[in-house]
């Protein structure tokens, strides 16, 4: 070769090199772009801090969030590689990765899996969920896995797959449970963009968080899409509205409160709300994590619309026992203190007791105190029991003392409301 050709290939090795490195470099920007940025998939009133798994199947992206003081933080990105076919996930052997809202189930280690395919290890999805089965949509076996290290293709059969080293690091940031996002494009913005999305969505859900709790019925439904399934009533959406509709009339007084609220979208059109639920009625009283799913949004600007929703139920006496600890511990804090205002406050407007209502109770009360110049009032063993949505009753052992007088007893007092806003509406006493 002549001085001058090898001069001119040097050249060209040169373009296309720089050509490569401005493209991975661009390629680079793009994704380490985002580490300044907030998440648009991700928002929430929730104090708790919490990791999100979002997967941008565009950029074969694979992001490691965490959500800390409400904010979400990208910690790391990953190169991942998809399902060989674009698009979303229909059907078994589309060859597609689905695009949702998922949790990881399960880890299975590499001793259980082909090493050769999945590498060093696989997290389970919770694909199809309630939508896709909604939906029509079959397949199963979706997971976040490692690869083989002589695996040489671009593609898989539907899952995310990463390179071990990564996948390794990846499985310690998880948790059972932990949310994971796939979507064809997520969105990344700026302080401004993010809460300005952030109100919106909020905006969205107390809105329709109010108008069941005030028995809107005509704005209730209205949340609701033609094509909705509820995993618990498995009905259509008016057969579901009219079951509603009915327990609004019968029960007009409830209580809905909700906590720890986060905010998913996979894009624009698909958000979905999780959120821990305490409802409280005359017919029942219950709390649990519930997931609504609602479609919408997009470019047209539609309203978004409940599409399915799930409620996993959970110990409920762990938050009256929180209340009525509460309650009792102000009331017998208030009758040692002979405090009459703060003692009374605990008892409701209809309150009954040996033969007298919250008036002759009251003036009862007030002149025990004055006749008294101290009292000691010890509870000890406090027990409930729920009568019905909006009725408890209380009893534990009660160790009273005066100037002139010194007793012990059982005291039962039954409670009327909702966890938060107890009031007394009986009291009896019987020695031990």
């Amino acid at each position: 070769m002549t001085l001058r050709k090898i001069k001119y290939s040097l050249f060209y090795v040169a373009v296309a090199a720089a050509f490569l490195c401005g493209n991975l470099y661009a390629e680079t920007a793009k994704q380490k772009s985002h580490i300044d940025s907030l998440s648009g998939n991700v928002f929430t009133d929730n104090n708790n801090n919490f990791n999100v798994i979002l997967v941008d199947k565009d950029t074969g992206t694979l992001y490691s969030v965490t959500v800390k003081d409400t904010v979400p933080y990208i910690v790391q990105d990953y190169k991942v590689i998809t399902g060989e076919n674009n698009g979303s996930k229909v059907r078994e052997g589309d060859l597609k990765t689905p695009e949702g809202f998922y949790f990881i189930t399960k880890y299975i280690p590499p001793d259980k899996l082909d090493r050769k395919v999945f590498g060093d290890g696989a997290l389970t999805l919770n694909y199809p969920n309630i939508v896709d089965r909604n939906m029509g949509r079959t397949g199963h076996g979706i997971w976040i896995h490692g690869m083989g290290e002589e695996r040489n293709d671009n593609k898989t059969k539907g899952c995310v797959a990463l390179q071990n080293k990564d996948f390794e690091q990846l499985k310690t940031f998880l948790l059972l449970g932990t949310p994971v996002i796939i979507s064809e494009h997520l969105h990344f913005l700026n302080k401004d963009e993010y809460m300005k999305k952030k109100k919106k969505y909020m905006d969205i859900f107390k809105k329709f968080i109010t108008s069941w709790e005030k028995g809107d019925y005509e704005g209730f439904a209205s949340f609701f899409d033609t094509k909705f399934k509820g995993e618990a009533s498995g009905g259509t959406a008016q057969q579901y509205l009219a079951e509603k509709k009915k327990l609004m009339k019968i029960y007009p007084n409830r209580k809905v409160v909700t906590s720890d609220l986060n905010i998913f979208t996979e894009n624009s059109s698909a958000i979905m709300y999780k959120f821990n639920q305490l409802y409280c009625a005359d017919n029942v009283l219950s709390y649990g994590t519930k997931l609504l799913y609602l479609t919408g949004g997009g470019e047209r600007g539609d309203e978004y619309k409940v599409v399915a929703e799930e409620f996993n139920k959970m110990d409920v006496d762990t938050i009256v026992s929180k209340h009525v600890s509460h309650i009792v511990s102000k009331w017998r804090a208030a009758w040692a203190a002979k405090d009459i205002e703060k003692y009374i406050s605990h008892y409701s407007s209809v309150f009954s007791s040996d033969g007298m209502n919250i008036k002759q109770w009251k003036a009862h009360k007030k002149s025990l105190f004055k006749a008294s110049r101290s009292l000691k009032v010890h509870v000890k063993d406090v027990r409930f029991k729920i009568l019905s949505g909006r009725r408890i009753e209380v009893t534990f052992i009660q160790e009273y003392a005066s100037d002139t007088v010194s007793d012990t007893g059982i005291k039962t007092l039954v409670l009327q409301g909702c966890p938060g806003d107890y009031k007394i509406i009986a009291e009896s006493w019987r020695h031990i």
